[in-house]
């Protein structure tokens, strides 16, 4: 269950990653910022929720 849930969101968040060596204007660096922050938050809570059913 872990890998299903961990593996596609950890691929959207090196997606975002990548995306945050272009060059973007101000706007989108901030909403890329949020993405990366906001993906980070998501996998910590997984790794929580997964750490704590063991």
């Amino acid at each position: 269950m872990s890998h299903e849930i961990r593996s596609p969101l950890s691929g959207v968040v090196s997606m975002a990653e990548v995306l945050s060596t272009t060059k973007l204007d101000r706007e989108q660096r901030e909403l890329l910022n949020v993405m990366l922050s906001s993906g980070d938050m998501v996998l910590q809570i997984i790794n929580d929720i997964l750490d704590l059913s063991k």
